[in-house]
Protein backbone atom coordinates (compact mmCIF):
# COMPACT_ATOMS: atom_id res chain seq x y z
CA UNK A 1 0.00 0.00 0.00
CA UNK A 2 1.14 3.51 -0.77
CA UNK A 3 -0.63 6.59 0.57
CA UNK A 4 0.32 10.02 -0.76
CA UNK A 5 -1.17 13.24 0.62
CA UNK A 6 -2.16 15.64 -2.17
CA UNK A 7 -3.36 19.23 -2.18
CA UNK A 8 -7.12 19.53 -2.56
CA UNK A 9 -6.87 22.85 -4.42
CA UNK A 10 -10.30 24.01 -3.23
CA UNK A 11 -11.05 27.66 -2.55
CA UNK A 12 -12.77 27.25 0.82
CA UNK A 13 -13.91 30.87 0.75
CA UNK A 14 -15.81 30.57 -2.54
CA UNK A 15 -19.47 31.50 -2.11
CA UNK A 16 -22.53 32.29 -4.16
CA UNK A 17 -23.55 35.03 -1.71
CA UNK A 18 -23.21 38.50 -3.21
CA UNK A 19 -21.54 41.18 -1.12
CA UNK A 20 -21.53 44.70 -2.50
CA UNK A 21 -18.52 46.99 -2.09
CA UNK A 22 -18.46 49.47 0.75
CA UNK A 23 -19.01 49.36 4.48
CA UNK A 24 -20.81 46.37 5.94
CA UNK A 25 -22.42 46.00 9.33
CA UNK A 26 -19.86 43.29 10.15
CA UNK A 27 -17.12 45.91 9.68
CA UNK A 28 -18.73 47.97 12.45
CA UNK A 29 -19.43 45.31 15.08
CA UNK A 30 -16.24 43.44 14.13
CA UNK A 31 -14.08 46.51 14.76
CA UNK A 32 -15.95 47.32 17.97
CA UNK A 33 -15.32 43.85 19.37
CA UNK A 34 -11.67 43.97 18.33
CA UNK A 35 -11.44 46.97 20.66
CA UNK A 36 -13.60 45.47 23.42
CA UNK A 37 -12.05 41.98 23.42
CA UNK A 38 -8.65 42.25 21.68
CA UNK A 39 -7.40 38.85 22.91
CA UNK A 40 -10.45 37.08 21.51
CA UNK A 41 -10.97 39.12 18.33
CA UNK A 42 -7.45 39.83 17.08
CA UNK A 43 -7.19 42.83 14.77
CA UNK A 44 -5.82 41.90 11.35
CA UNK A 45 -6.32 38.16 11.83
CA UNK A 46 -7.91 36.21 9.02
CA UNK A 47 -10.90 33.95 9.69
CA UNK A 48 -10.24 30.24 9.34
CA UNK A 49 -11.49 29.32 5.83
CA UNK A 50 -12.44 25.78 6.86
CA UNK A 51 -14.58 27.04 9.73
CA UNK A 52 -16.28 29.53 7.40
CA UNK A 53 -17.01 26.71 4.93
CA UNK A 54 -18.40 24.51 7.73
CA UNK A 55 -20.57 27.40 8.93
CA UNK A 56 -21.99 27.94 5.45
CA UNK A 57 -22.67 24.21 5.03
CA UNK A 58 -24.38 24.15 8.43
CA UNK A 59 -26.57 27.16 7.48
CA UNK A 60 -27.76 25.44 4.32
CA UNK A 61 -28.49 22.17 6.10
CA UNK A 62 -30.27 23.94 8.96
CA UNK A 63 -32.45 25.82 6.46
CA UNK A 64 -33.29 22.47 4.84
CA UNK A 65 -34.24 21.02 8.25
CA UNK A 66 -36.33 24.07 9.15
CA UNK A 67 -38.18 23.95 5.83
CA UNK A 68 -38.72 20.21 6.21
CA UNK A 69 -40.32 20.90 9.59
CA UNK A 70 -42.62 23.63 8.32
CA UNK A 71 -40.55 26.60 9.51
CA UNK A 72 -40.41 29.03 6.60
CA UNK A 73 -37.37 31.26 6.71
CA UNK A 74 -37.15 34.08 4.19
CA UNK A 75 -33.62 35.18 3.26
CA UNK A 76 -33.95 38.92 2.63
CA UNK A 77 -30.61 39.29 0.87
CA UNK A 78 -28.43 42.34 1.25
CA UNK A 79 -30.09 45.43 2.73
CA UNK A 80 -28.80 48.94 3.44
CA UNK A 81 -29.14 51.35 6.36
CA UNK A 82 -29.95 55.02 5.64
CA UNK A 83 -26.20 55.65 6.12
CA UNK A 84 -25.45 53.23 3.25
CA UNK A 85 -24.14 50.39 5.44
CA UNK A 86 -24.85 46.95 3.96
CA UNK A 87 -26.17 44.13 6.13
CA UNK A 88 -27.47 40.64 5.43
CA UNK A 89 -29.51 38.87 8.07
CA UNK A 90 -29.57 35.10 7.67
CA UNK A 91 -33.35 35.20 7.57
CA UNK A 92 -36.75 36.34 8.73
CA UNK A 93 -39.21 33.95 10.35
CA UNK A 94 -42.76 34.42 11.62
CA UNK A 95 -43.03 37.60 9.54
CA UNK A 96 -40.87 39.82 11.73
CA UNK A 97 -38.30 37.79 13.69
CA UNK A 98 -34.70 38.31 12.52
CA UNK A 99 -32.83 35.00 12.30
CA UNK A 100 -29.12 34.34 12.71
CA UNK A 101 -27.37 30.98 12.44
CA UNK A 102 -24.11 30.43 14.31
CA UNK A 103 -21.77 27.45 14.23
CA UNK A 104 -19.29 27.99 17.05
CA UNK A 105 -16.58 26.41 19.12
CA UNK A 106 -18.01 28.22 22.16
CA UNK A 107 -19.41 25.85 24.76
CA UNK A 108 -22.98 25.75 26.00
CA UNK A 109 -22.23 25.08 29.67
CA UNK A 110 -23.00 28.71 30.64
CA UNK A 111 -26.32 28.85 28.81
CA UNK A 112 -29.52 28.56 30.74
CA UNK A 113 -32.31 26.31 29.58
CA UNK A 114 -35.06 28.43 31.10
CA UNK A 115 -36.14 32.02 30.31
CA UNK A 116 -33.61 34.67 31.31
CA UNK A 117 -32.88 38.32 30.59
CA UNK A 118 -29.25 37.88 29.51
CA UNK A 119 -26.78 35.60 27.79
CA UNK A 120 -23.17 35.10 28.89
CA UNK A 121 -20.83 37.95 27.96
CA UNK A 122 -19.13 35.82 25.30
CA UNK A 123 -22.35 36.14 23.23
CA UNK A 124 -22.09 39.94 23.16
CA UNK A 125 -20.97 40.17 19.54
CA UNK A 126 -23.89 37.98 18.38
CA UNK A 127 -26.36 40.13 20.33
CA UNK A 128 -24.79 43.32 18.97
CA UNK A 129 -25.21 41.99 15.42
CA UNK A 130 -28.81 40.91 16.01
CA UNK A 131 -29.73 44.24 17.61
CA UNK A 132 -28.25 46.19 14.69
CA UNK A 133 -30.26 44.10 12.23
CA UNK A 134 -33.44 44.37 14.31
CA UNK A 135 -33.03 48.15 14.63
CA UNK A 136 -32.91 48.61 10.87
CA UNK A 137 -35.60 46.05 10.15
CA UNK A 138 -37.80 47.84 12.70
CA UNK A 139 -38.56 44.78 14.79
CA UNK A 140 -37.60 43.92 18.37
CA UNK A 141 -37.77 40.17 17.68
CA UNK A 142 -34.86 37.86 16.91
CA UNK A 143 -34.08 34.15 16.88
CA UNK A 144 -30.61 32.72 17.35
CA UNK A 145 -29.83 29.20 16.19
CA UNK A 146 -26.60 28.37 18.01
CA UNK A 147 -24.75 25.16 17.20
CA UNK A 148 -21.84 24.45 19.53
CA UNK A 149 -19.11 22.16 18.27
CA UNK A 150 -16.96 22.71 21.38
CA UNK A 151 -17.24 18.98 22.03
CA UNK A 152 -17.17 17.45 18.51
CA UNK A 153 -18.34 14.10 19.86
CA UNK A 154 -21.36 15.80 21.41
CA UNK A 155 -22.40 18.90 19.39
CA UNK A 156 -25.43 20.86 20.58
CA UNK A 157 -28.05 22.99 18.85
CA UNK A 158 -29.78 25.55 21.02
CA UNK A 159 -32.40 28.00 19.79
CA UNK A 160 -33.28 31.25 21.52
CA UNK A 161 -36.11 33.68 20.82
CA UNK A 162 -34.87 37.09 21.91
CA UNK A 163 -37.13 40.11 22.39
CA UNK A 164 -35.20 43.36 22.63
CA UNK A 165 -36.52 46.62 24.03
CA UNK A 166 -36.62 49.67 21.79
CA UNK A 167 -34.12 51.23 24.19
CA UNK A 168 -31.69 48.28 23.74
CA UNK A 169 -31.90 48.58 19.96
CA UNK A 170 -31.42 52.34 19.90
CA UNK A 171 -28.51 52.26 22.39
CA UNK A 172 -26.76 49.49 20.46
CA UNK A 173 -27.09 51.28 17.12
CA UNK A 174 -25.97 54.61 18.60
CA UNK A 175 -22.89 52.93 20.11
CA UNK A 176 -22.05 51.16 16.82
CA UNK A 177 -22.50 54.32 14.78
CA UNK A 178 -20.46 56.44 17.22
CA UNK A 179 -17.68 53.84 17.22
CA UNK A 180 -17.66 53.69 13.41
CA UNK A 181 -17.52 57.48 13.08
CA UNK A 182 -14.81 57.78 15.75
CA UNK A 183 -12.70 55.11 14.03
CA UNK A 184 -13.22 56.62 10.56
CA UNK A 185 -15.09 53.59 9.24
CA UNK A 186 -17.85 55.81 7.78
Amino acid sequence: MKITPISHGLDLLATDLVRSPGVHMSDLYGDLYQDLEPKRFVRGSEPNPMLLALGTAWERHLEFLLDRNGVRVLRPGELFTPEGIAYSPDGIVDGDRVVEYKLSSMGVQDLLTSPTNSLPEKFGKYLCQLMAYCFHMETPYARLYFCSIRRPFDPRLLVFDIDFSARDLHANWTALLNHAQHKGLL
